[in-house]
């Protein structure tokens, strides 16, 4: 004999169905929304800094073109620390391709490609991402540069950043010794 199957239609087995419905509604839209989650998390980008005077901030170093120059800063014949992580942001997490690590003076010229930088940019970097005041407290005074122990002449912000070049600054009164070298610490580019 063949029993036919009967629906149940007792209060139990009602309540039954209408919840395996709505879990049939409701666990494709927490599995939708929990992916849409996954994927926003994975393709977040957060916001990046602006570019300054050409120079961008990455979220990495950029090492394909990587030199060091060394900057020295005198006010009224007193040397002055240039600032660590002059051009390393926090917030965004990023790095421009002109910026210090520590308060030796040495410039990390790390960018993309080969590209002729100037102390001009890096000064630059440095006012807009450092915020010590030190370009308010020398604005007024007047300005000599020193490329190699060398007097430069013309525009101090022209001068290129290049391997291993000691570059000095003075506001005010020179110091009466204008270092020719900088101390690289062992780098030799």
């Amino acid at each position: 004999m063949s029993e036919k199957r009967r629906r149940d239609d007792s209060y139990f087995a009602v309540d039954r169905r209408r919840k395996r419905k709505y879990m049939m509604i409701i666990i494709p839209v927490i599995i939708a929304v929990a992916a849409a989650g996954i994927a926003g998390a994975i393709l977040y980008q957060p916001p990046t800094a602006m570019a300054i005077g050409g120079i961008e901030c990455n979220r990495s170093e950029q090492l394909n073109y990587h030199i060091h120059s060394g900057l020295d800063v005198f006010v009224n014949g007193v040397q002055q620390q240039v600032p660590s992580n002059i051009g390393i942001l926090s917030s965004p997490s990023c790095l421009y391709w002109l910026h210090t690590h520590s308060e030796d003076g040495i410039i990390h010229v790390e960018a993309p490609e080969t590209i002729e930088f100037t102390l001009g940019q890096f000064l630059d970097i440095w006012q807009q991402t450092n915020s010590t005041g030190f370009f308010d407290s020398v604005s007024d005074m007047p300005v000599t540069a020193y490329v190699d122990g060398q007097r430069f002449e013309g525009d101090y912000r022209t001068i290129p950043l290049e391997s291993l070049r000691a570059i000095v600054l003075t506001y005010g009164t020179p110091p009466e010794d204008i270092p020719a070298d900088h101390d690289f610490g062992g780098i030799t580019r």
